[in-house]
């Protein structure tokens, strides 16, 4: 009887949650739409992260940041970081401090409003059905790091399936190979509790989103890419248990 309570507890506290963030992630969605017609100067920028935030805050998650204070505002990073659930692009977006692209499954701009979102915000799509697509879009990734815009991509391929890292595709390593620019691994703790793959529940809580130090491109750059994907994906583990 008490775990019935407690479920339908749980999905009644849910949908407040899911009504609550839509109250905001529409009007933030149609104007980060609508303004990026008119500018995609960084003030623009910084009020669409202030949204994410806010979304966020309105979804009742605590997101405790550690390690951002050794960022650069100003400098170029490869952010990697491992994904958990449907709410990561948001804390991403929101909390990084510096102005990023994010590479993002293709399918998700086929998605009705959100496609048109991360599309009008410069995202990249990828693909992970053709190779040949997927290497575009890494030279694409490429070109916007040149450009001394930052990028996020996340090496798992898709969401965690129980709290754990997936293994990393190889793409990421061959940007970060490619790039020549300093790598700064992210991972997202507690995450996993608040919402998952395979369910819509929100469960409103604490998390944390922790920045790895900075790893020097000249400490990388005569590794190969399976030496160097093997290396992150230590490193990540360790900070995801720190």
């Amino acid at each position: 009887m008490n775990s019935r309570l407690n479920s339908l507890k749980n999905r009644f506290i849910s949908v407040a949650v899911w009504m609550m963030g839509l109250t905001i992630f529409i009007p933030l969605g149609l104007f980060a739409i609508s303004g990026s017609f008119f500018t995609q100067s960084h003030g623009f920028i910084r009020m669409v992260k202030a949204g994410c935030r806010l979304l966020i805050r309105c979804l009742f998650i605590r997101v405790q940041v550690e390690g951002r204070e050794q960022l650069e505002s100003d400098k170029t990073y490869l952010f990697i970081a491992n994904h958990v659930n449907i709410l990561d692009v948001f804390i991403l977006y929101g909390f990084i401090p510096n102005h990023f692209k994010g590479v993002e499954l293709e399918d998700h701009f086929n998605w009705p409003f959100y496609g048109a979102i991360i599309r009008r915000l410069g995202m990249i799509p990828i693909s992970h059905k053709r190779p040949r697509a997927a290497l575009k879009s890494l030279q694409l990734a490429r070109e916007t790091l040149a450009q001394g815009i930052s990028i996020v991509i996340l090496p798992e391929g898709g969401r965690s399936l129980n709290g754990e890292f997936r293994p990393f595709k190889r793409g990421s390593f061959i940007l970060a190979k490619k790039a020549a620019v300093d790598i700064v691994p992210v991972v997202m703790v507690g995450a996993y509790q608040i919402n998952h793959k395979g369910s819509l529940l929100i469960r409103p809580g604490k998390m944390i989103l922790r920045f790895g130090t900075v790893i020097p491109y000249q400490s990388i750059q005569y590794m190969d890419v399976e030496t160097l994907k093997n290396s992150i994906h230590q490193k990540m583990i360790e900070l995801f248990k720190a």
